[in-house]
């Protein structure tokens, strides 16, 4: 099973965040990225942000690295940021992204998708951090 996120400095995450620049300031560097396409940042105050495409919101989490680190021990909050018990049933069910992919919502919950995993699927990663950062612009807040 691919991890629940993988470190940032493993991919080409530039173009995979211009759809998301009108929510995340361009001076937070990207940390990891979950399974989901959720995003940890780190701000230059050394705070950590977390990019949650499921709601379409970017929130502290963090006030620095060891509270992270603390922090992520949690299993609740591996849910919140990594959609964590989502992605161990994707796994159950055979979807086991790539390097370059993502799970994702074939219809987007919040315009009405059912949570299954029959509405889960397998992208490419910077496809669907393109429609996801394209459909929370659009959404109302």
């Amino acid at each position: 099973m691919r991890d629940l996120a993988i470190p940032c400095s493993e991919l080409d995450w530039q173009p995979l965040l211009t759809e998301w620049r009108w929510l995340v300031p361009s001076d937070h560097m990207p940390l990891l990225i979950g399974a989901f396409g959720d995003w940890v940042m780190c701000a230059p105050d050394g705070s950590h942000w977390s990019l949650d495409l499921l709601e379409g919101r970017y929130t502290r989490i963090a006030a620095n690295s060891a509270e992270f680190n603390l922090a992520k021990r949690v299993e609740e909050n591996l849910n919140l940021w990594f959609t964590a018990d989502w992605v161990a049933i994707a796994s159950e069910h055979g979807l086991i992204p790539a390097h370059d992919e993502c799970l994702g919502w074939k219809v987007h919950p919040r315009l009405g998708g059912p949570f299954g995993p029959e509405n889960i699927e397998v992208f490419s990663l910077r496809l669907y951090q393109s429609l996801m950062g394209q459909l929370h612009r659009q959404l109302p807040r």
